[in-house]
């Protein structure tokens, strides 16, 4: 990894252990660390757990949910 001190650091860090070692680093420390993570968001890790619970219960609407959770509750 090669460190350059300029106003916009053109480098990418994609590990934590190096980001937080760059931000370590002593006075004047480098600016403009910042940790990049190519990971789904948490809102795409919802929509695909609807989509998949939507699927296993036969595209069931809200209502229809709702009415077979009160109904094992009887």
């Amino acid at each position: 990894m090669e460190l350059r001190h300029t106003a916009c650091p053109p480098w990418r860090i994609t590990d934590d252990l190096a980001a937080y070692t760059l931000a370590q680093l002593p006075f004047p420390g480098v600016f403009g660390v910042f940790y990049q993570s190519d990971r789904p968001t948490k809102y795409a890790l919802e929509k695909k757990w609807i989509e998949s619970s939507r699927e296993k219960t036969g595209n069931a609407s809200d209502l229809e949910l709702l009415q077979k959770t009160f109904d094992r509750m009887k």
